[in-house]
């Protein structure tokens, strides 16, 4: 991947600026909404815009679903192997932080999805959630029920629901996975040109945070096949390690990116230093132990946060990197 260098030649963070919010897009108040409806009917497929009101209710899908499908291929196709369509999941009842709601604002600003489909047991609420389907208006709901079982083997972790999930979806539609604290630094279509691409994490091993699959991958389908020896007590064996291990058996069917493009770099990187990622695609959070300092970032105190994630989310919120004044 070669990237044109983002976020300026400064690098220190010894300056600050004014940050000023776009106010008509970070709108709490605005009451005025939109979402996007999809009807397959007749041979005819209709994808558009409805205002919402009172008497709305949100259109919701079952996984799998025909006419997404018929939707994905023939509405949000544009020629390139991996349609522009992004799948995230909502598994557990877990609060719908700020941080989720920068990850899926990227994703809108930066990848400029087709659609972008949440795959959720509980629907989110609160502030972030209202604030982000004000402004992300082409969100397609689709509820479904984790996985307990695979391979007759009972499920132990939550994430490995998610796992073998992110696979199904995969291999039913296409597109880009993404994980809810991975985030966009600018359009990644050029991993949309192969079949099936993912990055290395700063572990070397693969990072599942993101995938880039067309519909049906063979890599995708290897990955579901090692499915059948599941050991539930293992935690990344049928996941990154699996992964890692295929790319090794089938180069021909994996396009590997190096571990800066994407999720580089480690967590004590992200929280206690400054990373330039002046050349990264993307970069994810390691969340694990710092939930609830996570939680104090808003709008607001990320203007002062001296680190590769207060500089992301400036520049994903602010357009600009930099430390502010105000």
């Amino acid at each position: 991947a070669n990237a044109v260098p983002i976020g300026g030649y400064d690098w220190t963070f010894t300056k600050t600026v004014p940050c000023v919010l776009n106010s008509s897009l970070f709108n709490f108040t605005r009451r005025e909404r939109y979402q996007t409806l999809i009807s397959c009917s007749n041979s005819t497929i209709s994808v558009k815009k409805s205002l919402v009101n009172e008497k709305s209710v949100d259109q919701i899908f079952a996984f799998p679903d025909v006419c997404l499908g018929e939707v994905i291929s023939s509405f949000c196709g544009d020629g390139k192997p991996v349609p522009n369509v992004i799948h995230y999941i909502w598994f557990g009842n877990m609060t719908f932080d700020f941080i989720y709601f920068v990850s899926i604002f990227s994703a809108h600003k930066y990848q400029k999805p087709c659609l972008i489909f949440l795959y959720y047991e509980l629907l989110p609420s609160g502030t972030w959630w209202n604030l982000l389907r004000k402004i992300v208006d082409n969100i397609v709901l689709v509820k479904m029920r984790p996985p307990m079982m695979i391979s007759g083997k009972r499920i132990k972790f939550v994430q490995h629901k998610s796992d073998i999930v992110r696979l199904k979806i995969l291999k039913e539609y296409g597109g880009i996975y993404v994980d809810t604290d991975q985030y966009f630094l600018r359009s990644e279509d050029e991993f949309r040109t192969t079949n099936c691409t993912m990055g290395m994490a700063h572990d070397m091993a693969m990072g599942s945070a993101l995938i880039f699959a067309k519909k049906d991958a063979s890599f995708i389908n290897k990955w579901i096949d090692s499915y059948s020896f599941y050991d539930p007590t293992q935690w990344g064996l049928n996941s990154v390690l699996m992964a890692t291990k295929l790319s090794q058996m089938y180069p021909a069917m994996l396009r590997v990116i190096s571990h800066h493009c994407v999720f580089f770099p480690h967590g004590l990187v992200l929280f206690n230093q400054n990373y330039k990622w002046s050349h990264s695609y993307g970069l994810h959070i390691f969340k694990t132990g710092r939930i609830q300092e996570l939680r104090h970032y808003n709008f607001h105190t990320i203007r002062k946060i001296n680190n590769t994630i207060g500089a992301m989310f400036r520049y994903i919120l602010f357009d600009n990197k930099e430390l502010c004044f105000n």
